[in-house]
């Protein structure tokens, strides 16, 4: 995708401070409550003044040093997950529907939830923290969005939970083929897959006493340290 724009006022900066003043104006509309795509759609509309291709357009970590430089110099994998899944503090939903408020709160309930049932898995734990962080991203195509953001620093299996999900939301609802189901449930991963589904659909509850996002993450280094202790 490009992005139409006004010719520039000069070339002397392109690409790289244009990028770079993209991604700051992007941080910006991330910060109001937009996500990735709309941010930068908004952001290369608005700073330059000419045909922005995608390979000149700031990636989600360009725009992550521009909204905290401070934390993203050095950040290893955990660090960067909790600086995505702590926006979704500014994604909100429908009271309605969701009386727990942000996506934030859902993802620390959903997260409570799983860890109640299965301490020890780390890969379905982080499933269940980061599900929603593609609405950051995209929030048309979460899903996809997830993967592409995240597949660097998940597992398969914390990637396949992510994808399937959807799935076992339908399979709940009884609106899931009759071949899927039968795949879902030869999957060696079906009973878990199901816990998680389970605890997105009871995630929403107004007033629960989840961890902190900072207790969420401290659990998930300890898990990691633990399958990999260090040599020596």
């Amino acid at each position: 995708m490009t992005f139409p724009c006004e010719p520039p006022n000069s070339s002397g900066d392109y690409p790289d401070k244009l990028r770079q003043r993209i991604a700051e104006d992007a941080a910006r509309y991330v910060r109001d409550g937009k996500d990735f795509t709309q941010a930068i759609l908004l952001a290369a509309r608005r700073v330059a003044r000419e045909w922005v291709p995608n390979d000149r357009l700031p990636g989600y970590k360009e725009i992550l040093r521009a909204i905290n430089p401070a934390h993203t110099r050095s950040l290893d994998r955990f660090d960067t997950l909790r600086e995505l899944v702590q926006m979704l503090e500014s994604v909100k939903q429908d009271p309605a529907r969701h009386p727990e408020g942000d996506l934030l709160e859902h993802s620390l309930q959903v997260f409570d939830r799983v860890y109640r049932e299965r301490p020890f898995d780390e890969e379905l734990l982080t499933a269940a923290l980061v599900h929603d962080v593609g609405k950051v991203f995209d929030r048309n195509n979460s899903i996809r969005a997830a993967v592409e953001a995240l597949q660097d620093m998940i597992t398969p299996r914390t990637q396949w939970f992510i994808e399937q999900l959807p799935v076992a939301m339908s399979l709940h609802e009884g609106v899931l083929g009759a071949r899927a189901r039968a795949r879902l449930e030869l999957h060696p991963d079906c009973e878990d897959l199901q816990l998680l589904a389970e605890s997105k659909r009871r995630g929403c509850v107004r007033g629960y006493d989840t961890p902190t996002l900072e207790q969420a993450f401290e659990n998930l280094r300890e898990l990691a340290a633990e399958d990999n202790p260090p040599r020596g």
